[in-house]
């Protein structure tokens, strides 16, 4: 049977069609005393399974207990490290997103918030879907108090947020960005530190929240903005997790071969799916979703495969209802083989889902280091739906002269130089802005 978890805002349910009781390795794990193979990896790196990782883990519980404070060395650092990486002023551990996001909230900003990040999470705020949408709504706000959240990684899509863009709009409007990757540290950038390395942005954003695995993200940026977050933070976190992710750091530098035979295996996948005509949208990154556009047919697909011995999470969604997949870098081909077998099977017994575009392009994009690559051309069905709103219904007339918009233009254009230049090319001036913003949510005495 397969299990659903309603999101928060009562939208799209993210479903697994079977109970997990153990994970012997990043390849396969096991449900009613069966092994299958793990289509859906949190860890695509497959290093949650590592056997250095896990005695790591064990080693620092028993040295310092099941907790630690956040003053113990351990935990500093850990975040120093975290700095380091993201090339930020500072770095702090959180137990969880919605930590983050509870902040903000009562922090009570006027948020800008990117459609597909709404969508997964139930942020509120004013929502775009395009740099342009993001740009008049800038222009015609007059909110002194307000700052633009990005969902890096589109989870539900594979595919990149446009973020030199998006960062540069919001740093000519003074607006503080914060930036959520959910695969950094990971598959992502030169150096496996995420979706900011990977657009050479790290250090220009006021803060980015990153997945560090399950029950642990990392907030890191100007060092005001982040202690402005420590209130909110607990006291103490948990040994195991931390000790875990230095280790996970530590292999993520000295084993480069994991990050890449992640990015191998999704491309791989992705042309053998193409190849049957699956429809994987616009992913660039080890999610690879499949269309199939009904939930009941959804339901089904994960039923069977279930069957086959593939364990999968699937989005049900109606009519934009689709399989997610992600297999980790453990996978061998055979393995990888035996999944594309499973979806074809299942294509010649229950029917062809809605196939690629007769006009679509075959060819894969893969954000390998140093490619930019933001998403794959893909059907417009992929392209989210923006709610009604007569905000951005309206026409906007933003006062910029011709020579401005011509400017702005070549500006776009040649983002990709000037965000690989050396030394901080851009200020931050939402810092301060960001910072007042969470001081007003702090305890009053």
């Amino acid at each position: 049977m397969s299990l659903s978890l309603a999101l928060p805002h009562g939208g799209p349910r993210l479903v697994a069609n079977a109970r997990v009781d153990a994970v012997p390795s990043g390849s396969e794990l096991e449900t009613d005393g069966s092994r299958l193979l793990n289509a859906s990896a949190d860890d695509v790196l497959g290093l949650a399974t590592d056997t250095r990782v896990k005695e790591a883990a064990n080693a620092a519980v028993k040295r310092f207990g099941v907790e630690l404070s956040r003053s113990s060395t351990l935990v500093a650092q850990l975040e120093s490290r975290l700095a380091a990486r993201l090339k930020a002023d500072s770095a702090a551990l959180v137990d969880s997103l919605a930590t983050v996001l509870r902040a903000l909230e009562q922090a009570e900003a006027v948020r800008f918030v990117d459609v597909r990040l709404s969508r997964r999470l139930g942020t509120t705020g004013t929502l775009f879907s395009s740099p342009e949408q993001l740009a008049a709504q800038l222009g015609q706000s007059g909110a002194s108090e307000r700052l633009v959240l990005i969902d890096g990684v589109r989870l539900y899509e594979g595919d990149l947020a446009p973020l030199p863009r998006l960062v540069e709009i919001a740093q000519r409007n003074h607006v503080p960005v914060v930036v959520l990757d959910a695969m950094g540290p990971g598959p992502l950038g030169a150096n496996g530190t995420g979706v900011l390395e990977h657009f050479e942005l790290a250090g220009q954003v006021d803060l980015s929240v990153s997945t560090l695995g399950p029950g642990a993200v990392a907030i890191a940026g100007v060092r005001a903005v982040v202690e402005a977050f420590l209130p909110f933070l607990p006291s103490r976190v948990g040994t195991g997790s931390t000790a875990a992710i230095g280790k996970r750091l530590e292999l993520i530098d000295t084993e480069p071969h994991r990050r890449a035979r992640s990015l191998d295996l999704a491309e791989s996948l992705q042309e053998s799916l193409r190849v049957r005509a699956f429809d994987t949208g616009p992913s660039v990154t080890p999610i690879v979703p499949v269309w199939l556009g009904d939930e009941g047919l959804t339901d089904i697909w994960l039923r069977q495969l279930a069957e086959q011995g593939v364990f999968c999470r699937g989005l049900l969604d109606g009519p934009r209802s689709r399989l997610l997949l992600s297999v980790p870098a453990t996978f061998t081909d055979g393995q990888l083989g035996q999944l594309v077998d499973a979806l074809e099977k299942l294509e010649k017994k229950l029917g062809a889902p809605p196939t690629l575009d007769a006009h679509a392009p075959r060819t894969i994009t893969i954000a390998r280091p140093g490619s930019f690559a933001i998403a794959t051309p893909c059907h417009p069905r992929w392209l989210p739906a923006m709610p009604p709103s007569p905000a951005s219904a309206a026409p906007v007339n933003d006062g910029r002269s011709m020579r401005e918009r011509l400017f702005d233009t070549v500006e776009t254009m040649t983002w990709r130089i000037a965000s690989g230049q050396s030394g901080q090319l851009r200020s931050l001036p939402g810092a301060d802005r960001l910072r007042a913003l969470v001081d007003r949510a702090r305890p009053r005495k």
